[in-house]
């Protein structure tokens, strides 16, 4: 704030660091101590909580895997929203402190009803709001910071951000079990929420000194965007993604059904108040043309001196383009093009999320004493954020240089193939020791054979996930970065529901396509086995995908 000014773009001759930054990353590290701690306790909490209410073993830790998952999938969903809230309605800054408060009454209500199942729910349903809606807004806040004369430190900053989300995930990890051991699981999920309300209580103390660019267009227009965009995402995705499993199909489908309808109404409503360009705009009206044969009549129209590859002559954006502009047009062909190569990778997040739910239960089959230290099982994950710091220079320094030297060109989607088919051993790997487990007793295979698979599968991370980000970036136009962000998120959503699904659904998935005793039923072996091969068919599928990609680089 500039002689009580609020300021909305930064100083262009600023060339230092931008006063607001040290707020952010404070933030960003209390935020992220608070979720992973609270996360690294689920599994064996929640398994415990359906053990108490007299199921079996086995049956309670698929139940707690499985709301594990699903929390996990609607904390990626709902950066959708908060992005939309965001841009078009309040701004990233309000978007931040209020879900923050949202994210802060969901710590809180873990903290007070950490024993029932209900409350675990209603809980974890909050903080999924408040981290995925805040989600998509942090990074964007600290990029607005900068302008033309402090640009060049951009890349410091987020290789800052990525630094302090490992740290704490790292930490918050190893404390936050050995908390719930020693003082009950209260305090283990209160410590969480004090962090959050300290990352919420710094990020306001910041106010007078950001940057805060204003949402477009806000106001009335603003509201209709974020109503129709929440309603139609509810509609197409959000419902169907977690209530299609529902014995109540007739009810979710009228939900649907009432979702779209009113979501189409609204938006109906305000382009008749003024007519918008964005990402759902275009969709709906090239959707349309293409239904209606509009697309063929505006083809034939263009004359000879316009060429070949205009998007005029597109049989899906031809009316798009002459009613919005090419370069309108292209936002959304952009978008689909990099979603039909990225549809593939929610496979690699249902293996990789599960070093929270069933590599937990399969530490807790193990071990863990190690070098005299008694290590919880939900402790061991901590591997993941520890090898993530040490393989991301590994990789940028040492292995992809040594490769670009011997002749082997590593591009985006090359190194993401790789990393998808290398996830599919880092599952093999667990299904051996699974196997090795169930044939020396419980409890004798020590927990240090899990760095081999936390090795793998976090060597393949590096490869997907940054990668993945770095070329959804680039290969998104200006306008549409921010929307294909949020579909990358919905990636990692998708697999996690994916994973849920399986884990309800092995009991009698996983006999129809592998050997499993009809007796005993599938286990953690047989599991592992399906995760491993489904990995690699996809990782085959996404190479053959990528081997015809044909993408167009877009600068910031």
């Amino acid at each position: 704030m500039a002689d009580g000014r609020i300021l909305t773009a930064p100083d262009p001759n600023e060339t230092g660091w931008p006063k607001g930054v040290p707020y952010i990353i404070g933030n960003e590290g209390c935020e992220r101590f608070s979720f992973y701690g609270m996360k690294a306790i689920l599994q064996v909490h929640l398994t415990s909580l359906f053990a108490a209410q007299g199921l079996l073993q086995q049956t309670a830790e698929e139940n707690a895997q499985h709301m594990g998952h699903i929390f996990m999938a609607a904390v990626y969903a709902t950066p959708m929203i908060g992005a939309i809230v965001a841009d078009r309605l309040l701004g990233k800054y309000r978007t931040i402190v209020w879900l923050s408060l949202v994210y802060c009454l969901g710590h809180l209500v873990l903290a007070i009803a950490e024993n029932s199942i209900g409350g675990m729910q209603l809980g974890l349903a909050l903080i999924a709001i408040g981290s995925g809606g805040i989600k998509p807004c942090v990074s964007a806040h600290v990029g607005d910071q900068f302008g033309k004369g402090n640009w060049s430190k951009v890349q410091k900053v987020f290789q800052a951000f990525y630094f302090i989300i490992n740290f704490g995930s790292f930490f918050s990890t190893l404390l936050i079990p050995w908390l719930r051991n020693n003082y009950g699981a209260d305090v283990a999920f209160g410590v969480p929420g004090v962090l959050m309300l300290i990352a919420t209580i710094t990020f306001w103390m910041g106010r007078h000194v950001f940057v805060h660019i204003p949402p477009n267009p806000g106001g009335h227009l603003g509201l209709l965007d974020t109503i129709s965009s929440t309603m139609l995402f509810l509609g197409t995705i959000g419902i169907p993604l977690f209530f299609s499993g529902s014995n109540s199909a007739g009810v979710t489908l009228l939900a649907c059904l009432s979702c779209l309808v009113f979501g189409l109404w609204v938006f109906a409503e305000r382009q008749a108040l003024q007519q918008d360009d964005g990402f759902l705009a275009v969709m709906m009206h090239a959707v349309g043309a293409l239904l209606s044969g509009e697309n063929r009549k505006r083809i034939a129209e263009v004359g000879p001196d316009v060429p070949q590859d205009s998007l005029k002559r597109h049989w899906m954006f031809s009316s798009a383009a002459f009613r919005f502009g090419e370069e309108a047009a292209e936002g959304p062909r952009a978008v689909l093009r990099i979603i039909s190569v990225f549809f593939l990778v929610s496979v690699f997040w249902a293996l990789f999320d599960q070093h929270a739910t069933s590599w937990v239960r399969q530490a807790m089959q193990m071990d863990r004493l190690v070098f005299g230290i008694q290590f919880d099982a939900s402790q061991i994950s901590a591997l993941n954020p520890l090898m993530v710091m040490v393989l991301i220079p590994f990789n940028d320094f040492v292995l992809f240089p040594l490769l670009e030297k011997l002749g082997v060109a590593m591009p985006p989607l090359r190194r993401m193939t790789i990393g998808m088919l290398v996830a599919g051993f880092a599952f093999a790997a667990v299904a051996l020791i699974q196997t090795a487990i169930e044939t020396s007793g419980k409890g004798t295979v020590s927990v240090l054979w899990q760095i081999v698979p936390y090795l793998i599968m976090t060597q393949a991370e590096v490869m997907v996930s940054i990668t993945g980000l770095e070329f959804a970036y680039t290969q998104a136009p200006r306008r549409m970065k921010s929307t294909i962000m949020g579909f990358w998120l919905l990636t990692v959503s998708f697999g996690n529901v994916l994973a849920a699904w399986v884990t309800t659904a092995q009991s009698w998935l996983l006999p129809k396509i592998m050997k499993v005793d009809p007796v005993e039923g599938p286990g953690l072996v047989q599991f592992f086995w399906f995760f491993a091969f489904l990995m690699m068919a996809a990782g085959v599928l996404f190479g053959l995908r990528a081997r015809f990609y044909r993408g167009r680089e877009y600068s910031q």
